[in-house]
């Protein structure tokens, strides 16, 4: 490789580079790490013996185990209001449990993955978070139900930042962009929960026997996929395990956490105000209404599942805007044109385009402190969450204020400030 070659290849695939912790590697290194080989020459390193094809496999198992076991939830939260004759206002306070507890958890859990590592943290996070699944039909009232899903939210909020930090091991191991994939099987592990869920209360099958027979099958596949996880890297000698527990934002990474504000918010708008916006404003049927959420859904399950060829093409900076004009143009079709159809247009267009987001600034994040990877995705998904969390309750100030149709010009807005964002994640 000629040295403008070299500098090219830096300053248009960051995430070979400087976004993943490396500099350009020369023949030689190639050589000693297995880049460019097959997967026998880099078993020696990081895999401790394992290929990076079973490493592969074991996360991908982790990240649809993950999303299944959330969707068993969500597909069931009538039955569980039902249970314990719940108003839409007391289930609004056993939410709060599951917001806080993910948020308050995730600085937290940045600092264990770089104490303990992220197979540790992952382990006990995982065995928290499918408890908690399990023990959600047994509670008595709503202060119980509250703070089980508080636990549920801890658990799943560990399993989150170790997953993601295997996931960067993992693609270390490659030497190419995986962590897409990755985040597409915990798309369609939530597909798969949901489905199952909406079976199981079509069949009239129990919360109890549901929610304990998901546990027990999912607790199966995680410890299984658990013993096949890449190794964490030796701990740096020193004051690396003095390392404050808090993770918070340092100066490189509140660019890639801006970014996943952005994302993010525009994600949680989705969620609770896409369909919304299909019935008042285009006149959707309810049915209709709700295959909006499907088509953004699908949307994102293609894109993450075509992210690492593009992200591996086009580089991080070239990438991430591509991801913000997909996007964009997307959330404003069923503005600019007020049907149900453009609005299917517009829902697809979007989740294709933020899809891969946050696998992208996971990486890049983790790239810029490759020796503190699970303390930076937990910054950044700090910072991220922060806009999940308020997207929605602004959209429904400014629609109270003008109208809906005005307020979701907030999600264009959002990309194109992911795209000036984007400019910048060159210097972190």
């Amino acid at each position: 490789m000629t040295r403008r070659q070299g500098t090219e290849r830096m300053r248009d695939e960051p995430e070979r580079g400087i976004a993943d912790g490396r500099t350009a590697p020369t023949a030689g290194d190639r050589h000693r790490n297995g880049d460019g080989g097959d997967d026998r020459s880099r078993d020696r390193h990081p895999g401790g013996g394992r290929s990076p094809r079973t490493m592969r496999l074991a996360v991908c198992a982790v990240f649809f185990v993950t999303g299944a076991a959330f969707a068993t939830w969500a597909a069931r939260v009538p039955a569980v209001q039902g249970r314990l004759d719940l108003s839409a206002g007391e289930l609004a306070v056993a939410l709060v449990g599951l917001s806080g507890g993910a948020f308050l958890g995730l600085p937290l859990v940045g600092g264990l993955v770089a104490r303990y590592g992220s197979r540790t943290v992952l382990c006990v996070g995982m065995a928290a978070y499918l408890g908690a699944l399990a023990s959600l039909p047994h509670v008595p009232d709503l202060a119980v139900l509250t703070a089980a899903l508080a636990l549920f939210a801890c658990g799943n909020t560990a399993v989150d930042v170790a997953m993601n930090t295997q996931g960067v091991l993992v693609e270390r191991a490659y030497g190419r962009p995986v962590l897409g994939g990755f985040h597409a099987m915990f798309s369609l592990g939530g597909i798969a929960g949901a489905t199952a869920g909406g079976l199981a209360a079509s069949a009239g099958v129990g919360i109890r026997a549901h929610f304990t027979v998901a546990a027990l099958v999912l607790l199966a596949v995680a410890g299984a996929a658990a013993t096949a996880l890449a190794p964490d890297p030796p701990p740096a000698e020193g004051p690396a395990r003095r390392d404050p527990l808090l993770a918070l934002p340092g100066p490189g990474l509140w660019i890639p956490g801006l970014v996943a504000f952005c994302a993010l918010m525009g994600e949680g708008v989705v969620n609770d105000w896409g369909a919304v916006y299909l019935k008042e404003e285009t006149g959707a049927s309810p049915g209709a209404a709700g295959l909006g959420y499907a088509v953004f859904s699908a949307g994102m399950v293609a894109g993450r599942l075509g992210a690492d060829r593009l992200r591996s093409r086009l580089g991080t900076v070239r990438f991430t805007l591509l991801c913000a004009a997909v996007a964009g143009a997307g959330a404003l079709v069923p503005i600019l044109v007020a049907t149900t159809a453009a609005g299917f247009v517009g829902y697809g267009l979007l989740g294709l385009g933020m899809a891969a987001v946050i696998p992208l600034v996971f990486a890049h994040a983790a790239g810029l402190r490759p020796e503190r990877t699970g303390s930076s995705i937990a910054a950044v998904s700090a910072v991220g969450y922060v806009g999940f969390l308020a997207g929605p309750p602004i959209i429904g100030a400014l629609a109270e204020a003008t109208t809906l149709r005005w307020a979701m010009l907030v999600l264009p807005a959002l990309m194109a400030a992911m795209a000036a964002l984007a400019t910048r994640l060159r210097r972190g």
